[in-house]
């Protein structure tokens, strides 16, 4: 294992070369830029099974559909999957993608209409540490996402101890999914989200605790 000590974006550019320069290594990355497009595509389908997963369990538990499902962001993949899935089924329920503030490349991009690099900061949510959407990703979230919100460190920890009282166990990424949710629903925000969001809320907990710093 290579470690790089820089942000997200040099590092995949770092394995990219790596690949490039050995013909026996297959580079296996989620993010998509031109010429490199089918590994992402593959783990993006990937991703699909855990809203077919999703829709059966609420279904077995008699819930109702998702009204709002809440989706943690690094490069923008899984949120594809979930536009993908929820955008072509029978329900649509309002999709909120969450990032770190350290790191909001896709909140920019949706407000700039355009797919920005942003730079990045320091941020216990690691794995959401991004700085470019993926270019498969982008215009699928430009159509398909309703809202999009960036929340802090502090709140994405406020929420990992919270679900964690529930028997949920969280990290910072995993967590940002609620602390998401919250940050939409204030009061001042909730009349801008898609009318009636039902009685069922997703959140995509993607990180266990062991993340979690103490």
């Amino acid at each position: 294992m290579t470690e790089i000590p820089a942000p997200y974006d040099e590092a995949v550019r770092a394995a990219s070369e790596a690949a490039a320069s050995d013909p026996s290594a297959l580079l296996v990355q989620d993010t998509a830029w031109s010429g490199y497009e089918r590994v992402p595509q593959w783990i993006v389908e990937g991703y699909s099974t855990l809203f077919t997963e999703l829709d059966g369990q609420l279904a077995a538990m008699g819930a109702a559909l998702p009204g709002l499902v809440a989706i943690p962001v690094g490069v923008g993949s899984l949120a594809q999957a979930a536009v993908t899935h929820y955008r072509s089924g029978r329900s649509a329920p309002t999709l909120l993608s969450v990032e770190p503030d350290a790191a909001p490349c896709v909140l920019a991009s949706l407000h700039r209409d355009v797919p920005l690099t942003v730079e990045t900061g320091p941020t216990t949510m690691a794995g959401l540490n991004c700085a470019t959407p993926s270019s498969l990703a982008w215009p699928v979230l430009r159509a398909g996402l309703d809202a999009a919100v960036a929340v802090t460190d502090a709140s994405a920890a406020r929420a990992a101890r919270d679900l964690d009282a529930l028997g949920v166990p969280a990290g910072p990424c995993g967590a940002a999914s609620l602390a998401g949710v919250r940050a939409a629903l204030t009061p001042d925000r909730r009349p801008l989200l898609a009318p009636g969001h039902g009685e069922t809320v997703v959140l995509l907990v993607t990180e266990g605790r062991a993340a979690n710093p103490a």
